[in-house]
């Protein structure tokens, strides 16, 4: 099992950002209850899927530490619907960790996919290998959105759908400027390596 530290070390490596500003932020969410903690070295908190999922949400989102644990809130809170299906995107990012981890992303995907997706999209219908799902996950800011783009590699397969806030959406609120930051599978399958150790 993997501690904070091992986390942002893998997290700061893969996305090539500064692995102070990293952990900073990390210190930030746990200390808000976000991510597990308990004693040091050996006896140190070890991480799960909830948190590696809010740590990921708050370096990716977050301007600075001390506004990293309402980031990783209002983001984890952002809802994804079809029909009548809704789902979260922090229980939904956990569980697409949750599936790295155990080397069953083609399962997920197809859930996902069927779930959320577009109406009778192959990805809903049929598994393919692991290896082959390529993942972009883009944080939206300042008016919060996650936009998730699901494809295969080498083909036209592909289907996105995004969650945003459903119940007060801010148009108009803010500027006509917008960020994005972007991940992809890379950081999912590294962080996934880490949980596993």
């Amino acid at each position: 099992m993997a501690t904070l530290s091992q986390l942002v070390a893998a997290i700061a490596d893969v996305e090539g950002i500064d692995a102070e500003r990293a952990g900073a932020i990390g210190r930030a969410v746990r200390e808000h209850g976000l991510i597990r903690t308990s004693g040091r070295g050996t006896s140190a908190a070890q991480m799960e899927e909830r948190d590696a999922a809010n740590l990921l949400i708050a370096v990716n989102t977050a301007d600075t530490a001390r506004t990293a644990p309402a980031a990783v809130a209002q983001y984890r809170a952002l809802q994804a619907k079809r029909n009548r299906q809704t789902s979260e995107f922090g229980s939904e990012f956990e569980e697409m960790i949750s599936a790295a981890k155990r080397e069953c992303l083609a399962d997920y995907v197809t859930k996902i996919v069927a779930l959320l997706g577009t109406r009778g999209h192959v990805l809903g219908r049929k598994r393919f290998p692991n290896e082959r799902y390529r993942f972009s996950i883009e944080f939206e800011k300042p008016v919060p959105k996650v936009l998730v783009g699901i494809s295969l590699l080498n083909t036209s397969y592909m289907d996105f759908f995004s969650f945003a806030d459903r119940r007060n959406p801010a148009i108009g609120e803010s500027g006509d400027r917008r960020e994005r930051t972007g991940i992809s599978e890379r950081t999912i399958l590294a962080v996934a390596n880490v949980l596993r150790t």
